[in-house]
């Protein structure tokens, strides 16, 4: 396998037949778009650049995937969750 480091160099990894299977059942693989997955854990932490966040996400099978958030971004989530929509329908009336 050849894999790139955090630095981007390129190593070459060999391993035996017989872990071939566990590394790609450990391999991110895509989901169809309406997929859901179920969140075990979750971590959010301030991102590399100092101004953003990092949120990981982790599943019960110990799946992870990590995003850069804007702070307003977080905020927005928030909201979601606290009052549970994006946006209220506020019924008018004209007297």
């Amino acid at each position: 396998m050849l894999l790139r480091d955090a630095a981007g160099q390129q190593i070459s990894l060999s391993l035996p037949t017989s872990c071939l299977n566990s590394v790609l059942a450990a391999a991110p693989q895509l989901s169809q778009p309406d997929t859901v997955h179920s969140v075990d854990t979750w971590n959010m932490s301030l991102a590399e650049n100092g101004a953003d966040m990092a949120l990981t996400l982790r599943t019960p099978e110990g799946m992870a995937v990590s995003f850069t958030i804007k702070r307003w971004q977080v905020q927005g989530m928030a909201t979601v969750a606290t009052y549970g929509a994006t946006s209220e329908i506020i019924s008018r009336s004209v007297h």
